[in-house]
C-alpha cells in the first residue's frame, strides 16, 4: 500500500480511498459509452419550456449521469438527442454543469428518429397504450426531455405516431392501484433510474416502489 500512497503523493488513507473511488467512477462512466442498451433523452421540446423548466431538465439529466457512476450497476450508454450547440438548452448545460463537454455522454444535434432506425426505437410515453415489460440490449429507449410540471398530453406520442415509432409506458398501472395520469408522469431521472434498476435485475414492482414518490392515493397493487 505504501507504493500506492507514494504514487499519489498522499499518506491519508481517507483521501486515497476517495481518489480511488473517483477513478473507479470515471472508468465506469467510460465503460458506459460502449454499453447497451442506449438510452436517449430527446431534447426536442425546448420550445415548450421556460428558462426555469430548461434548468430543471438540465438538473434531471445531471442526476441520470450521477446514476451511471454507481459501479455496482451495469450502465446504459446515455445520449442527448436533438441538442443543437446553438440551442438555449445546450447553453444552459454549458453555463451550469461543470465539465459538460467532457462528460461521458453522446450528444447529437439531429432528430432521434433519423439518428436511429425506427425499428430500434422504443419511445417512453405515459400516454402509450403498451406497457414496457422487458428491456432489450438491442433497443434504443427514448425519454422525452420534458419536465414533469410541464405536462403536454400526447406531445411525444403524437410525434411517434407520425414517424412510425413504437411507444411504451412504464408498467405503473399493472403494479399500482388506480394511478391517475399525473401520477404516471415521472421526472426524467426517475424514468431513467427505474429502467436502470430493471436492467440490473430488479423486478418492476420493486423498482417502481423504490423510485416513485409515495403520492397520496397511490398504493402498491398485488
Amino acid at each position: 500500500s505504501s507504493g500506492i500512497n507514494a504514487e499519489y503523493g498522499d499518506d491519508d488513507p481517507d483521501r486515497l480511498t476517495k481518489r480511488l473511488l473517483i477513478q473507479q467512477e470515471k472508468e465506469h462512466l467510460k465503460l458506459s459509452l460502449s454499453s447497451l442498451p442506449k438510452v436517449v433523452i430527446d431534447c426536442a421540446y425546448t420550445h415548450l419550456m421556460s428558462e426555469k423548466e430548461m434548468n430543471k431538465t438540465r438538473s434531471q439529466v445531471q442526476r441520470c449521469y450521477s446514476l451511471l457512476k454507481r459501479t455496482n450497476l451495469k450502465p446504459f450508454h446515455l445520449h442527448l438527442g436533438n441538442l443543437e450547440k446553438t440551442s438555449e438548452l445546450y447553453q444552459t448545460f454549458l453555463q451550469k454543469t461543470d465539465g459538460f463537454e467532457n462528460m461521458s455522454i453522446t450528444v447529437f444535434p439531429g432528430c432521434v428518429f433519423e439518428e436511429f432506425h425506427p425499428s430500434e426505437l422504443v419511445y417512453l410515453s405515459p400516454d402509450a397504450e403498451e406497457p414496457l415489460l422487458t428491456i432489450s440490449p438491442h433497443s434504443v429507449y427514448v425519454i422525452g426531455g420534458l419536465v414533469d410540471d410541464n405536462i403536454k398530453r400526447g406531445a411525444s406520442r403524437n410525434r411517434c405516431e407520425r414517424a412510425g415509432v413504437r411507444t411504451a409506458r412504464l408498467p405503473i398501472q399493472e403494479h399500482w392501484e388506480r394511478p391517475n395520469h399525473k401520477q404516471c408522469v415521472l421526472t426524467i431521472n426517475q424514468v431513467f433510474e427505474i429502467l436502470l434498476l430493471v436492467h440490473n435485475g430488479t423486478m418492476w414492482k420493486d423498482a417502481l416502489e423504490q423510485v416513485m414518490p409515495k403520492r397520496k392515493g397511490l398504493a402498491a397493487g398485488g
